[in-house]
């Protein structure tokens, strides 16, 4: 165990008095200037977090700042071997880690995991991790899609796919003439974005489905090839009792849902049958929470906001038509969030050994 550990084992059994002592502490470190005569560690007091290459930003910036005394130098790590800041591409900030990289078009080659290390002759503070993404452009594949030919009543899904990029990701379904499908208890979207019929009707014939993906951060919209549905009319359209699609059959009648304390719980149940199916739903053995839980998607989706440990339990979906009911199990469990430290840095002291050169005093780093 370091010093830091050491220290806040012992301050874990002292009680509140320790840490009222701890936040004083604190507040006078924050509060008071070190007189420049005293020599003083380095610490990182600023680094960016994950940076994300926009193509319409003019530059990138990532920062690492730091103070001590004697005044440190920086230096970089990408993919944890030595960067230099030498390319150029990159502006450099004076008395700081902190450097621009200029948007050229070309910037792929600056994606990866940076270290910021600031050092004195005392030793060295190193930043947290700051990773770089430079998203493709997302893109749907090229493919032909096979018209679909189905009968009235028939239950169809029609699939997005929709191509991977940076979040968050909107999914809608439109003709070619930029006019939504409307959706209702029979029509409904996933989440995952696809199309789906609890049973179709001649009107749903068109040659012209098309799922499009929005990536508003990138100021994407990306289209799928369209798909052709051609609805026959039927003499003797069977009627039947819900069977669910969503979640779909292999996953059997229950499944394990996990959610972080304080977010969002989205589950999602959709059937097919004829006549369409009312999705309802419950907690066994307890309680929706009031004003916390929303029913979307004309009650196929159900949410329930600022999630907390009494939410977790067993949650079930039932579709319902004259004809049965068809259900699912949904295991909530809830899980707590443990926020990082803020500021907290890594330290290499040095042990110093006298040259017999006159030079500066060699050291190598001792971990504590």
């Amino acid at each position: 165990m370091g010093p830091f550990g050491r220290v806040m084992a012992r301050l874990a059994g002292r009680g509140h008095s320790v840490l009222a002592l701890a936040f004083f502490l604190v507040q006078l470190s924050a509060a008071t200037e070190i007189p420049p005569s005293v020599q003083q560690v380095p610490t990182i007091t600023k680094q960016s977090k994950v940076q994300v290459a926009f193509p319409f930003d003019e530059y990138f910036q990532i920062e690492c700042e730091a103070k001590g005394n004697p005044e440190p130098t920086f230096t970089w790590t990408k993919d944890d071997k030595p960067f230099h800041l030498s390319d150029p591409q990159i502006t450099v900030s004076n008395n700081s880690g902190t450097f621009r990289i200029s948007n050229n078009g070309h910037v792929s080659h600056f994606q990866g995991k940076y270290r910021c290390f600031a050092t004195n002759k005392l030793g060295v503070a190193m930043s947290e991790e700051i990773e770089f993404i430079v998203p493709n452009v997302p893109k749907f594949p090229k493919e032909k899609i096979e018209p679909l030919e189905v009968e009235e009543g028939d239950a169809v899904v029609l699939p997005c796919h929709p191509p991977k990029g940076l979040p968050p990701l909107h999914v809608y379904w439109m003709n070619i003439e930029l006019e939504h499908v409307a959706q209702d208890n029979r029509v409904h979207v996933s989440q995952q974005g696809d199309l789906y019929f609890a049973n179709v009707e001649e009107r749903d014939s068109r040659s012209d489905y098309c799922c499009f993906a929005a990536f508003p951060r990138l100021r994407t919209i990306v289209q799928k090839v369209p798909m052709k549905l051609t609805v026959r009319g039927s003499n003797s359209i069977k009627q039947r009792k819900p069977r669910l699609l969503l979640p779909p059959a292999e996953r059997g009648p229950e499944s394990s849902v996990t959610v972080l304390k304080g977010g969002a719980l989205l589950l999602e149940c959709f059937a097919e049958g004829l006549p369409t199916p009312q999705v309802d739903w419950e907690k066994i053995g307890g309680d929706l929470p009031k004003g916390r839980e929303t029913k979307e998607n004309y009650g196929k989706t159900l949410k329930i906001e600022n999630v907390s440990y009494e939410d977790k339990g067993t949650y079930r979906c039932t579709a319902s038509n004259a004809l049965g009911t068809a259900s699912h199990g949904f295991h909530v469990t809830v899980e707590g969030t443990v926020p990082a430290p803020s500021g907290l840095v890594s330290f290499c002291f040095k042990k110093w050994e006298p040259t017999h050169g006159g030079g500066p005093p060699q050291g190598a780093c001792e971990n504590r």
